[in-house]
């Protein structure tokens, strides 16, 4: 291309375009992937109008895959349904190795509000609940376990939770409750398409 003087060049514009491009393609489908939900990955303090979750995971069985996860989305208690839409979605997510060890323990700072476990996961006696996080509080939801009956298990014992909190989130400042719970329905996901 041969440009005379006083003749704009269209190589910054057309370098605008490809980097604008990609750009807007992960802006329009990035919905899900909006998440104000934070890791503390040694514990921390909330602020007056958020919380903070913890929750174990361990492992006692065998499972096939490499990774155990454990996610909690935000539930809306309201409308018994998962909280958010295709531009935003709070939730939390976590993973251990799939090999029986210890309990492990997270902390995440989250919007106040209500959590269920990505897949409906029950309550003791299998039935869907919320965990209820109050704006300014630290709660404890419990721990999720993989048994060697091979099904995850919530076990909440809070006291188990203390003894090990020095070593396992050595920033977790304050006073820990245990989650108080809500029977709901069990969790409908928003659908996200073209």
């Amino acid at each position: 291309m041969i440009l005379f003087p006083g003749t704009p060049s269209k190589a910054p514009m057309h370098a605008f375009q490809i980097l604008l491009t990609p750009l807007a393609a992960c802006l329009l489908l990035s919905g899900c992937l909006m998440n104000s939900t934070r890791p503390l990955p040694t514990g921390g303090t909330p602020s007056p109008w958020r919380a903070v979750v913890v929750y174990g995971m361990g492992v006692e069985g065998v499972w096939d895959a490499q990774e155990m996860g454990v996610q909690l989305d935000e539930y809306n208690l309201a409308d018994q349904v998962t909280a958010g839409g295709c531009w935003f979605y709070n939730r939390t997510e976590a993973s251990i190795p799939s090999v029986p060890a210890a309990v492990r323990y997270v902390a995440f700072n989250v919007p106040a509000g209500s959590y269920t476990y990505k897949t409906g996961m029950p309550s003791m006696d299998n039935t869907p609940t919320a965990f209820i996080a109050p704006p300014g509080k630290v709660v404890y939801i419990g721990d999720f376990v993989y048994t060697r009956e091979n099904h995850v298990v919530l076990r909440r014992d809070l006291a188990a939770f203390e003894r090990a909190r020095k070593q396992a989130l050595p920033d977790l400042k304050g006073e820990v409750l245990l989650a108080e719970t809500r029977v709901v329905e069990r969790p409908r996901f928003f659908l996200c398409g073209p």
